[in-house]
């Protein structure tokens, strides 16, 4: 008997006629994920599937996106969206499946939501998207020849010390050389390749799906985007040098990005927390009059998302979510000063508080 047995009714109730959209995170895990569920419904005969990026600030045009398509169902891949009640009225007459891996405790009439801490998983952030479509869809049809495509969400989310074993069998079925940093390897270079093609506006994610579905991964390394990633990987060392705030004993790190040629906030923290993983880094990146936010712990004393949703709870028009270890945030720039104060007091609040549990 397999966990996924009470979640697999909803795919074998998909009939070759009916019409499927899926509506997916755009990044280095919603992406490997999607593809993955095209991959799965290529082998499964359904060939009537269409797919709608999410976007968070606007979530009333993608749910008419999705309408446009007249779908019989709708799947979001990596977007927790049993928790927006107005996006799901707009799909109720549709057959509705979840699958996300940020852990929620709230339900919407109808929609089956598969997440890793409904199969015993208890670290959600560690069980990425794209491993869970996998797991999943494995019970349906074979798709370990595509299992790079999972190393690809895996490394990009971070998840490598928890499937460090997967990892190792993929990379020996597919011949990828092992390295110490696992970006530094074929499927950690795809992983680069994809969310650049998440950092420029606008975001190129039909171009991601369409490499990942119909490309080699060594293709993949020489296409268009990996040229992208190369002027990305430039900007990103340039903001690396650049100096950041310390606080409570340089276990919290602020840096401000003005401006940037790419939305790189999300890779910058990634470097400095995988290069220091017992300390904090907060990444703000302005973009005219907006804020974005990119938090990072590796070995969180804090939780990033509880300390992001409480640094913007008293601003209009600002939202944050995300996991333990990695949260992120959006804001207007007028909140610049106080946000920052707001960081630094509620994570010598938080600190302090787990210090003494």
């Amino acid at each position: 008997m397999s966990k996924f047995d009470k979640y697999l009714g909803f795919v074998r109730g998909i009939k070759p006629s009916d019409k499927v959209v899926l509506c997916f995170d755009q990044d280095g895990d919603g992406i490997p994920a999607t593809v993955l569920m095209l991959k799965a419904f290529q082998r499964l005969k359904i060939n009537n599937v269409h797919w709608v990026p999410f976007i968070r600030g606007d979530r009333m045009h993608v749910a008419e996106e999705i309408l446009a398509w007249n779908p019989t169902h709708v799947i979001f891949l990596d977007v927790a969206a049993e928790i927006y009640d107005a996006l799901m009225g707009k799909l109720v007459s549709k057959k509705v499946m979840v699958i996300d891996h940020h852990e929620t405790h709230k339900s919407f009439e109808g929609v089956t939501v598969l997440k890793p801490q409904h199969i015993g998983f208890e670290e959600s952030n560690q069980y990425c998207t794209a491993k869970l479509v996998y797991d999943y869809m494995s019970n349906l049809v074979d798709l370990e020849d595509v299992s790079w495509i999972t190393a690809v969400g895996i490394i990009s989310d971070m998840g490598q010390r928890t499937w460090n074993e997967f990892l190792r069998t993929v990379f020996e079925k597919h011949n990828f050389d092992m390295k110490d940093d696992w970006y530094e390897t074929v499927p950690g270079k795809i992983a680069q390749i994809m969310n650049s093609a998440t950092s420029v506006n606008p975001i190129r994610s039909d171009e991601a799906i369409a490499l990942l579905l119909n490309s080699l991964p060594r293709e993949i390394l020489k296409s268009p985007l990996a040229d992208l990633n190369s002027d990305i990987n430039t900007e990103i060392a340039k903001w690396m040098k650049e100096p950041i705030e310390s606080f409570h004993d340089g276990l919290l790190n602020i840096q401000v990005i003005d401006n940037p040629s790419y939305s790189i906030g999300g890779v910058v923290s990634n470097k400095r927390s995988t290069a220091e993983r017992e300390k904090a880094f907060i990444v703000i990146t302005v973009f005219g009059d907006k804020l974005k936010v990119s938090a990072r712990s590796q070995d969180f004393k804090v939780p990033m998302n509880d300390l992001l949703k409480k640094s913007v709870n008293e601003f209009d028009n600002a939202n944050a979510g995300g996991h333990d270890p990695a949260s992120g945030a959006s804001l207007p720039r007028e909140n610049l000063d106080e946000f920052k104060k707001n960081l630094v007091k509620f994570f010598g609040e938080m600190l302090q508080l787990n210090s003494t549990s």
